[in-house]
């Protein structure tokens, strides 16, 4: 066959080959390399060699050499095509030939391809090293964690010793023995395999980012507001304190733990919809379902700010408050990150059944799956939590203050006064325009689709029975109804050592032994609902005796039953148990490691929590030693008294088990 119609059987549509801009050349080589396209064009169009040298000034021997080049593969898995034919251009490696040869000390140069050359005299030495850089097990063992281009170094030239190479040979007659070509192919070989050199040496915030920046199609595609909702959690970074009440009647500040933020944001329009500030120090499935809950039930409202000269912006807040269409809709996906997969029981059967959506459980670590929630918490983190001078900073060793926490006691940096300055970053957020949402602003974004005669979209809402589960978000658990018609016990509900009943349970002496299914509200634990084994309601039930008389949660209430288990809390039959555990979260204790407080931050920031949820003023109560006075009890004195003051001690005490 001859040698053009063998080029041509396997060459692809000259008009297909990957092109050149020809205004990016040198004016000096445009000339040459038109010359030599036009030139390919009439070779692959039949006309004759001859033909074809006489127009272009190309000698005819030249062309089919051109076409061979142009065929070949470039590393993009594609044929060179026209580029190729740019002036100067390497389309092979340099191959050195000359052996090398014994230098001076310190002197340059002659050393070109002595690497390459090297690899190339022993089959295995490129395989190993590349197996190094790659930590394949099969060539390294035990791989290290990150292999540095030193320790690459020092297994290369172990390598050359064991074949018997000395000098004069290379790299062993140069100064630093090859090192800097050993890092230049290191880095090559890492360039060249970049998925496989981030995955398997750097660090997961870098693993995570490969997932993006593909130009690829997401598999999930939401084309509306509320088609998605995304809820992530994120520690607020700067101390704050609380403002206790001491014994004498003044004020002290107390410092607490770090605060958790919990926010909801809407994927397409990235508004943030509700968002909760939690007072723990580990976020729970209660604190991700009241953040769900108000997103869907509560209407925002602006906060009665402290701050002179602090004000809203003229069209910001959440959506809930400032978009009539807004409040009480419901999303059909929530993206969760898959590290709260251990909250999934409670969010699975509360949320998902009470609000009717999909959970979307991602794989812990890959933020990048809910890319507006965690630029929301990064622009917080920008604009507010790290100007403020108790700021902890981004990483331990990126924009720490000094003394943060004696600064924020300092400077009363309090937690309440955080809330607010929260609530207007926020509400800035949603009312500043994006150039990713075409300079819209996320609550204009959403006007777009939600607002006018005839919307665009009409968000899914739920029905008046379904709204009113969802704005408890309530655990259901069965339980049995407990009496006794021969000794006299009427019956009641246990739930969390809590005896709840009614007028109505207290003389349906039928109804003993039944299950009947507890309908719990977190937020209140003082009464319950109780449905019967038909799902006929019953009705409420209020707590009997003392968690009858503070408001507080289910998790105040576990933490209590928990201390008086250990015998660290002794409470009577005439106490408040809320009161009594938030006298012991508010005593100073002498075992506290913050030099600035005798209240630990943990302890603190439980006191505070406990405090809002029964609407009390958290006070410090005065230590267990007391000062003895005319006027003091002694303690036997106090010891025969019958039990009727709160009793908190740090020590373990016995006391009486009732049933």
């Amino acid at each position: 066959m001859p040698l053009r119609l063998s080029v041509r059987a396997c060459a692809p549509p000259i008009e297909l080959w990957p092109g050149v801009c020809e205004e990016a050349l040198p004016e000096k080589d445009r000339e040459k390399f038109a010359a030599k396209k036009k030139a390919l064009a009439l070779y692959f169009s039949d006309v004759p060699v001859r033909t074809i040298s006489q127009k272009t000034g190309i000698a005819y021997y030249e062309l089919s050499r051109m076409a061979k080049k142009c065929l070949g593969l470039a590393d993009d898995g594609q044929i060179l095509g026209f580029r190729a034919l740019i002036p100067y251009v390497h389309l092979r490696p340099y191959t050195r030939k000359a052996d090398s040869k014994l230098k001076l000390s310190g002197a340059h140069g002659g050393c070109s391809g002595q690497l390459a050359a090297t690899l190339a005299a022993f089959d295995e030495a490129e395989k190993q090293l590349v197996g190094y850089i790659r930590k394949d097990a099969k060539v390294t063992g035990i791989p290290e964690k990150k292999l540095r281009p030193k320790d690459l170094h020092r297994i290369f030239l172990n390598f050359l010793k064991d074949k018997g190479v000395k000098a004069p040979k290379w790299p062993f007659n140069t100064k630093f023995l090859g090192a800097r070509s050993i890092q230049t192919f290191m880095a090559d070989v890492l360039a060249r395999n970049f998925s496989n050199s981030v995955v398997k040496r750097e660090e997961k915030e870098a693993r995570a980012h490969l997932s993006v920046g593909m130009a690829r199609e997401p598999i999930l595609r939401f084309d509306e507001p509320y088609d998605a909702v995304e809820i992530d959690a994120y520690r607020i970074e700067n101390h704050t304190c609380v403002t206790f009440r001491t014994p004498e009647d003044t004020y002290a500040e107390i410092l607490l733990d770090r605060l958790w933020l919990i926010a909801a944001v809407d994927r397409l329009s990235t508004a943030i919809l509700a968002y909760r500030i939690v007072y723990r120090s580990e976020v729970t499935a209660d604190d991700v379902a009241a953040v769900m809950r108000d997103a869907v039930t509560k209407r925002w409202e602006p906060q009665q700010l402290n701050f002179p000269g602090l004000k809203y912006p003229a069209e910001g807040g959440l959506p809930s408050g400032v978009i009539e269409r807004a409040y009480g809709a419901v999303w059909s996906v929530t993206m969760l990150d898959g590290a709260l997969a251990h909250l999934a029981e409670k969010i699975h059967d509360r949320a998902r059944k009470t609000l009717g959506m999909v959970i979307n459980w991602g794989p812990g670590g890959h933020f990048e799956r809910r890319p507006n929630v965690e630029r929301a918490f990064r622009q917080l983190g920008q604009d507010l939590y790290r100007r403020l001078p108790s700021t902890t900073g981004s990483h331990p060793h990126n924009g720490r203050a000094d003394n943060a926490e004696q600064k924020a006691i300092t400077y009363k940096i309090r937690a309440s006064d955080i809330e607010q300055l929260t609530d207007v970053t926020i509400a800035q957020h949603n009312a500043t325009p994006s150039e990713g949402l075409s300079f819209f602003s996320p609550l204009g974004f959403l006007r777009q689709f939600l607002d006018g005669v005839h919307p665009r979209c009409e968000p899914r809402r739920l029905h008046m029975t379904a709204h009113e589960a969802a704005s408890k978000l309530v655990c259901r658990e069965w339980r049995v109804i407990r009496g006794c018609l021969g000794e006299g016990r009427r019956p009641y509900v246990q739930v969390d050592r809590g005896h709840y009943t009614s007028p109505v349970l207290e003389d349906a002496g039928q109804l003993i032994g039944q299950k009947v299914l507890v309908e719990i509200d977190d937020d209140d634990f003082r009464q319950v609902r109780v449905f019967l084994e038909n799902g006929a309601e019953l009705g409420f039930l209020k707590a009997k005796g003392r968690w009858s008389q503070t408001k507080h949660s289910r998790r105040t209430r576990k933490a209590i039953n928990s201390l008086m288990d250990q015998r660290i809390l002794v409470i009577s039959e005439f106490d408040d148990p809320v009161v009594v555990y938030l006298d012991y979260l508010s005593t100073p204790t002498t075992t506290s490691k913050s030099k600035l407080s005798t209240i630990p931050p943990s302890q603190a920031t439980d006191a505070t929590r406990v405090a809002q949820e029964a609407g009390m003023e958290p006070v410090i109560r005065p230590p267990l030693e007391v000062q003895t006075s005319p006027n003091t009890p002694s303690v036997s004195e106090v010891a025969a008294r019958k039990p009727i003051l709160r009793v908190v001690s740090d020590t373990p005490r016995k006391a009486k088990n009732r049933r």
